[in-house]
């Protein structure tokens, strides 16, 4: 199934790849539907629908026409085609609440005629094509009412486009000016089309009749503007477009711009080839009037004009030679190049030096109409603009030192570790040299062209004219070009050296905080090592204190350790010089009782392959085994006492040597949690836990700190976990995603799945994981998962937190996260929070929702279908990906508690029990202003789920699966954190 916008209200309506026809659920209007097969064209119909709805109607004719290139077959794709063309945007009429359609782009061609129409037509089956004829119909009724309206106004001479309002609602700039530009030509007796007082008394929904016949009437049009924002505002580039269209036609047509404070360069590209008036300038409204007057008065007679009568008396075949330029012409107009080229050619056979018959058998070889065309052509051609690096500054060596130095603790953070963090690229792109090669380029080819040179050669003035405007249109946009790139270059340099020294007091700010961690380390370290020299573990407590050079008196006890080791040695040498000296006497003994009975030869043997297997061999070995165990290398001192076997007491120095590695970590752990670290405490006891209680003490402590939903909003359905450890579930059920009243003393609930399908994750008390639903992608593989403390569901990945901090998923293997304390699958990615308060991501990041290695001081993370939330320890939140509808606009949020990132949307609860949203918010899905006495939110996929202190549940937003239902959810537990 794949979600397509309503064409009229924007509403989301469901569909399969074979629906054709449809009704949407929130306006009830009925409409055809597009061919969907897959995400991808499905969110092209959606976009081209955004754009047709706000109103710009050739980026939308521009998406459709995409969609028609890859399948001329869409009868849908052709028939929004026609909607574009036409400006049909539809509206809901008040009283019948019916959508009925406007048109903001009328014309004399008829909607029924459209090729795009037809073709929908021809495209069609049955019941769509008497839908799109009966959508035609009303089409064609309002063109009609629109034409028969405007041959009722009376004609303009002048139109005036502007943008009348602000976003604020307020009057602009450009209103002011183009009213003291309607005052000036009406009273110079023009009629002029100005809408503030043109249109004053019609109301909105009736304007088009009365814009199409000005128009179509206007000789001129002006088009006023103080930035380039307001001259591209839809409806100002809708009127300006359409003359322009007009003009192609009508060569009597005139557009005239007229801009101020701004530099004329910044208009958009189709009104900078043309004439314009900076108002700035003195003398401006005189030198528009003058050309406005030009244009509408040039086809009047001129006073006491006398007609004289014109006798050729030279160039026999001059009259056929210029019927034949005309229809050269003409044909060039047409678009017949053969048949243009073989009149210009008849031309040139009576007359070989008619520049005007070579220029046209230039234009027909290169299927232009004109001059401007083939500069266009030109224009187009141009290859894409490549680029080369350019290094924006210098590397701020000193500045760095400085920094490397300072921060630098041998042992704990080394001078390379540090240098790492300040490496920039301080360069930047620049395309400025191949724009000037570009320009030379065409210069020599206008220059050595053989044919232009000709046309040179024989040209008058006029077509002379024709020609420099053509060479001079290419060289200006590769000038302006040039002058583009110059500008790029100097803000691209300012930006680069901006973002270096912010880089640099980034980096030279997390130095100084992995000095303070360092300091912090060594401290620990200068503890641990007392730990072990009160545990008689001398040769370890010192290789300790060595390692901490010279902090504190760590050198001298290193020394007095050092000493009491080779006392210990000594006294150990002495033991075992001892042993063995007794076991040689006994051997002694043993020899004598043996010669009795054996004799001299045979008995050597045997004592020398005793002494040596039994004797010598086994106790250099368990003396190695002794040094290591002494030197703290427990796990190659276990491997050699294993060895030994029954040797000496081998077997008991072996569990000795796992005795204390587990008791050094479980000190470790002890004295983390000492010291306040409780997330890292509870890592560590989880490492180790089979180990007396550390198992015990380390769930306990993942309770406090791990982050476990008790109600999650998934895409279609919502899951509860109640304080008796069951689970209820509300919504879409296709997958069996709600079958969770078996379930039992589950922990923690997370809903996850996409439009495909969808799952229900449960974690229960003793680490381990059951699920529901969808499992096509193997997204709930889990059953063999132990020792979970925390779990998070996406679209089609599940991860799970283990004991010991690292994590389990089922879309990747062998993951190397360790020291995490919280995860959150979303759409394509999955963010790991670590005991550092860093942040970690893996997945697919086209909107850069995994660029996460900059946070720190985060204390909690979620991952929505395309972007990131992070809550800092301060009650700030930090995200990054995708912003098309502002989900990311979170860095005004103070007093947060807790985050939930959703589709397109996020959910923030503050500490007094309210919640904020921004993002999408089509559903409602944000509407959560009214909520109070909230202790936990989940955003879902066009919906957000509240959970109360009391235990009971709010949801806003989409409910077409009854997701959102609720409101008799009782006993929902609180989360402990």
């Amino acid at each position: 199934m794949a979600v397509i916008k309503c064409k009229m209200c924007g509403g989301d309506m469901e569909i399969s790849a074979d629906k054709t026809f449809g009704t949407c659920e929130y306006c009830g209007s009925t409409m055809t539907l597009p061919k969907v097969s897959d995400d991808q064209r499905a969110a092209a119909f959606n976009r081209g629908n955004h754009f047709r709805r706000a109103g710009e109607f050739d980026k939308a004719l521009g998406v459709y026409e995409r969609i028609v290139a890859e399948d001329d077959t869409d009868a849908e794709a052709h028939w929004c085609c026609a909607l574009c063309r036409f400006g049909i945007e539809y509206v809901e009429d008040p009283a019948t609440y019916e959508w009925l359609p406007t048109c903001h782009r009328a014309s004399f061609d008829s909607f029924l005629e459209d090729v795009d129409y037809l073709a929908a037509l021809e495209h069609s089956d049955g019941i769509t094509r008497r839908q799109y004829q009966k959508d035609a119909a009303k089409i064609a009724e309002v063109q009609r009412g629109i034409l028969a309206t405007s041959q009722n106004t009376e004609p303009y001479d002048v139109f005036i486009s502007y943008k009348e309002l602000d976003e604020n609602g307020e009057r602009t700039r450009d209103s002011v000016l183009a009213q003291d530009i309607y005052y000036q030509l009406t009273e110079q007796g023009r009629r002029v089309f100005f809408s503030r007082i043109s249109l004053e008394d019609i109301p909105g929904t009736q304007y088009e009749p009365y814009i199409f016949a000005a128009l179509n009437s206007a000789k001129v049009m002006i088009v006023v503007g103080t930035s380039a924002e307001n001259l591209n505002a839809v409806w100002v580039k809708n009127e300006w477009s359409r003359f322009l269209a007009m003009m192609r036609k009508d060569k009597t047509k005139l557009l005239i711009p007229c801009y101020r404070d701004m530099d004329p360069y910044d208009m958009p590209e189709q009104l900078t080839v043309l004439m314009s008036y900076d108002m700035g300038k003195i003398g401006f409204i005189q030198d528009l009037i003058r050309g406005v007057n030009k244009v509408l008065d040039a086809d009047k007679p001129k006073e006491k004009e006398t007609v004289h009568e014109t006798v050729v008396v030279k160039n026999e075949g001059g009259a056929n030679e210029q019927a034949l330029l005309k229809r050269g012409n003409m044909a060039l107009e047409d678009g017949d190049w053969k048949r243009a080229d073989e009149f210009f050619e008849q031309v040139l056979n009576q007359n070989a030096e008619c520049a005007e018959a070579y220029l046209g058998k230039f234009l027909a070889e290169n299927k232009c109409v004109d001059t401007d065309e083939y500069a266009d052509k030109r224009i187009d051609a141009l290859p894409p603009c490549s680029t080369e690096k350019l290094i924006a500054c210098e590397i701020q060596d000193e500045r760095i030192r400085k920094a490397t130095q300072e921060n630098a603790l041998p042992g704990y953070l080394e001078e390379s570790e540090i240098e790492q963090m300040f490496d920039f690229d301080i360069s930047y792109d620049s395309c400025k040299k191949a724009r000037s090669e570009q320009l030379q380029s065409e210069k020599d080819f206008f220059a050595q062209n053989r044919e232009i040179k000709r046309i040179e050669k024989y040209a008058s003035p006029e077509v002379s004219e024709q020609l420099n405007g053509m060479k001079n249109k290419v060289f200006s946009f590769l000038r302006d070009a040039i002058a583009k790139a110059e500008n790029e270059d100097k803000t691209n340099a300012a930006r680069v050296v901006s973002e270096y020294n912010a880089h640099l007091e980034k980096a030279e700010a997390k130095a100084k905080e992995l000095r303070a961690d360092a300091e912090r380390k060594r401290e620990i370290g200068y503890s641990d090592a007392g730990k072990l020299e009160s545990h008689e573990k001398y040769q370890l407590a010192a290789a300790a204190y060595e390692k901490l050079k010279g902090y504190k008196d760590s050198k001298e006890r290193a020394a007095q350790c050092l000493a009491k080791h080779t006392e210990l040695e000594r006294a150990l040498a002495e033991k075992r010089e001892k042993e063995a000296h007794e076991l040689a006497e006994a051997a002694k003994e043993k020899k004598k009782k043996i010669a009795i009975f054996v004799s001299t030869a045979a008995v050597l043997i045997v004592a020398a392959i005793i002494i040596v297997t039994k004797v010598i061999i086994p106790e250099g070995n368990y003396r190695k085994a002794e040094m290591l165990l002494s030197s703290g290398d427990y796990e190659n001192a276990i491997v050699m006492f294993d060895a030994l076997g029954d040797y000496r007491n081998s077997a008991e120095r072996a569990e000795d040597a796992r005795i204390a590695a587990l008791e050094g970590a479980y000190a470790e752990a002890e004295a983390l949690l000492a010291a306040g670290d409780k997330a890292r405490a509870a890592i560590k006891f989880g490492a180790i836990a089979e180990y007396k209680d550390a198992k015990e003490r380390s769930r306990s402590l993942w309770n406090e700190v791990a982050q476990r939903n008790t109600v999650s909003a998934g895409n279609y359905h919502t899951v509860g976990l109640k304080i008796d450890g069951t689970v209820v579930a509300a919504g879409h059920n296709s997958s069996g995603q709600c079958d969770v009243s078996s379930w039992e003393d589950i922990i923690a609930v997370s809903a996850g799945g996409n439009y495909a399908g969808n799952y229900t994750v449960g974690l229960k008390a003793d680490g381990t994981v059951v699920t529901v639903g969808l499992n096509e992608l193997g997204q709930y593989n889990v059953s063999s998962w132990p020792d979970i403390v925390a779990i998070s569901a996406g679209n089609d990945s599940t991860i799970g937190l283990k004991i010991d901090g690292t994590a389990f998923a089922t879309d990747f293997s062998g993951c190397d996260w360790t020291d995490i304390v919280a995860v959150s699958a979303g759409a394509y990615h999955t963010v790991g929070l670590k005991a550092d308060g860093t942040v970690v991501a893996y997945g697919l990041s086209n909107d850069d929702q995994c660029d996460v290695s900059g946070w720190k001081d985060i204390v909690a993370v979620s991952a929505g279908d395309n972007h990131t939330v992070g809550l800092k320890a301060d009650g700030t939140v930090v995200a990054v990906g995708e912003k098309v509808f502002g989900q990311c606009d979170v860095s005004g949020w103070k007093d947060i508690v807790a985050i939930s990132a959703g589709s397109e949307h996020t959910v923030g609860l503050k500490a007094d029990g309210t919640v904020v949203a921004v993002g999408r918010n089509g559903s409602g899905q944000c509407d959560v202003s009214g909520w109070e006495d909230i202790v936990a939110v989940s955003a879902g996929g066009n919906y957000t789920v509240g959970l109360k202190a009391d235990g009971t549940v709010v949801a806003v937003g989409a409910n077409n699966y009854g997701q959102c239902n609720v409101s008799d959810w009782t006993d929902i537990k609180v989360p402990e954190r």
